[in-house]
């Protein structure tokens, strides 16, 4: 791996799990929370090949979209409304209390696109987008294929799953996998059991064309316990 694009920051643990196992790498962040931007450790840019932007990244660049920021929780601060009134944090689930999450009102944050950051720094051999709910327009700003993309999945948000996956598809990515937390545990052949539920640079055991996955065998919206990672490539 030589440059990897880490969409979601976050306080980056992703972006150490990456330099731990490609020390060499360069690493282009895009974290949408000012409050997380601030605090990001100055290991990363006195230590390793690092970029950090205070940027949300969406289907169009230049333009200013509310971002809903959860205070007392910073992972799962959000830029989609659909996200926040219908995830497992606002619904519920026999592992979360409703309205487990409460968000502020929102900000203004500038977005850019994957497109804009490939024309920036070049195509990335990987890009992980975990972005709570936002994730199909993330992927809606790029309009070519890449090389390996990542991104965290919740079951309710099923719809946006189905869509980012034709979208995928559309630009030319023909295998798919997933690893995840599957509250039946390792049953489904064609996912990938992890007790971790998104673990960092862990790849499924094995890929398929989106028309065999079997995804109804996997998802059940009002559940609201499945989540993990899928994979493109």
């Amino acid at each position: 791996m030589n440059l990897i694009f880490d969409i979601g920051f976050n306080v980056g643990e992703f972006t150490q799990t990456c330099f731990n196992k490609y020390k060499d790498c360069n690493v282009i962040a895009v974290e949408a929370n000012p409050s997380l931007v601030k605090l990001a450790s100055p290991h990363f840019f006195t230590s390793y090949n690092f970029t950090l932007h205070n940027n949300l990244v969406s289907e169009k660049a230049n333009e200013e979209i509310d971002f809903y920021v959860s205070p007392n929780t910073t992972g799962v601060s959000t830029a989609s409304t659909q996200f926040m009134e219908n995830s497992r944090f606002t619904k519920g689930s026999k592992n979360l209390e409703k309205n487990s999450i409460k968000w502020e009102a929102p900000i203004k944050v500038q977005s850019i696109t994957i497109d804009s950051m490939i024309e920036r720094y070049g195509i990335p051999d990987l890009i992980k987008i975990d972005v709570e709910g936002y994730e199909l327009s993330v992927l809606k700003g790029l309009t070519q294929k890449a090389n390996d993309i990542c991104w965290e999945w919740h079951e309710e948000e099923n719809d946006t799953l189905f869509k980012s996956l034709e979208h995928l598809q559309s630009i030319g990515y023909t295998q798919f996998g997933t690893i995840g937390y599957f509250d039946e545990g390792d049953v489904f052949e064609k996912a990938t059991f992890s007790d971790k539920g998104d673990p960092y640079l862990e790849y499924p055991k094995n890929f398929y064309a989106l028309e065999d996955l079997e995804l109804h065998k996997l998802i059940n919206p009002e559940r609201r316990v499945n989540y993990g990672m899928f994979f493109a490539k």
